[in-house]
């Protein structure tokens, strides 16, 4: 699918007013400092910063601009198992949520920083433009997902942002730690059901889209067992932290319209 006939989908879907109402919600949630000024007599000296007043012998206040826009952080942990897919890519659908979530929350006047992680990192400079959103998507289409790979180092490179509303994007086939991170968090894993239940049985030979290395598989109906164990568990781990730091979590398929699930996500 291209880039123009995704933003054109998205921009007819009836559901993304509703999305940005649901994310316009977490607006004016801190405060940015400004300056420091002098303490005025009367005032309540707990907002007096004694380290800083100490240095010049004289009480200073931080003076403080409440947030008037949400700052939203799009992250897509770049794998080569991404770039697969039954019913259409994986990568295709990330391109729809990456549109859905970023025209729903410019249209609410929200800055985006839209970054994609792994061995070759891209980071999209923080935006308002409407039109960064085909930029965003059209990256998402032609990247190279092939012999790529995201760490934990990766995770925690998350948190050398200024707090967000952050949304990771993955299909997490790989253990992961995101407890650690500072942000109101959100999980979207992206799968295709045949990789969750491959139905073909047999000598296949496949391909490690991380390595390029092949390999001739038996699918038996023990191995393919042991596949959907492997995958099981994956899942339970990412659900679990999910659930023990109250971090909102769906999963998407390549044969979903994403819209649906992204509202429930953000309700």
């Amino acid at each position: 699918m291209k880039t123009n006939a995704i933003i054109i989908k998205t921009k007819k879907r009836i559901f993304g007013n509703l999305l940005g109402r649901n994310l316009s919600k977490f607006k004016g949630s801190g405060l940015d400092f400004r300056e420091f000024r002098e303490y005025i007599y009367g005032e309540d000296a707990k907002k007096i910063d004694w380290k800083v007043s100490a240095k010049i012998n004289k009480p200073l206040v931080k003076e403080y601009d409440e947030e008037r826009e949400l700052r939203i952080i799009i992250a897509v942990l770049k794998s080569g198992t991404l770039f697969f897919g039954s019913k259409k890519l994986k990568t295709e659908l990330i391109a729809e949520i990456i549109a859905t979530l970023g025209i729903a929350a410019l249209e609410e006047d929200n800055k985006i920083e839209m970054m994609f992680l792994g061995k070759n990192k891209k980071i999209f400079k923080p935006t308002k433009n409407k039109k960064s959103v085909y930029s965003f998507v059209d990256y998402t289409l032609k990247t190279n997902y092939l012999k790529e790979d995201y760490t934990q180092n990766d995770i925690d490179f998350l948190n050398s942002f200024k707090k967000s509303l952050l949304f990771i994007i993955g299909d997490f086939l790989k253990p992961v730690n995101i407890g650690a991170l500072k942000h109101e968090t959100y999980i979207i894993n992206v799968r295709d059901k045949f990789e969750e239940n491959p139905e073909f049985s047999g000598y296949t030979e496949i391909v490690d889209p991380v390595t390029l290395n092949t390999a001739n598989v038996n699918f038996t109906k023990s191995a393919i067992s042991q596949l959907k164990k492997h995958i099981n568990r994956l899942d339970t781990d990412i659900f679990t932290q999910c659930k023990k730091h109250k971090i909102p979590y769906t999963k998407i398929y390549t044969d979903e319209d994403p819209v649906y699930k992204l509202i429930r996500l953000v309700r």
